[in-house]
């Protein structure tokens, strides 16, 4: 393959509607729009569609919202 070459095109993951992306995540639809009005989650919008990118949303989820657990004192270290 010389460096003029392009790459073969990714395959792109299917686009969830709003119904299916609250499903999937277990919340509810009010707040998926909430969360969507807010600017919080990544979305395309088709027309009056949209339609969200469930790695992105998952990215963006895990960013903002993923709380680490704490070290009790004393705890033993867990060693691997």
């Amino acid at each position: 393959m010389d460096a003029h070459s392009s790459s073969p095109p990714q395959a792109t993951a299917p686009k969830l509607t709003r119904h299916q992306l609250a499903a999937h995540l277990s919340l509810s639809l009010r707040y998926v729009d909430e969360l969507t009005k807010r600017g919080k989650l990544p979305h395309f919008k088709i027309g009056k569609s949209i339609r969200y990118d469930l790695a992105e949303v998952e990215a963006v989820l895990r960013a903002s919202f993923h709380v680490r657990a704490k070290a009790r004192k004393g705890a033993k270290k867990i060693e691997g």
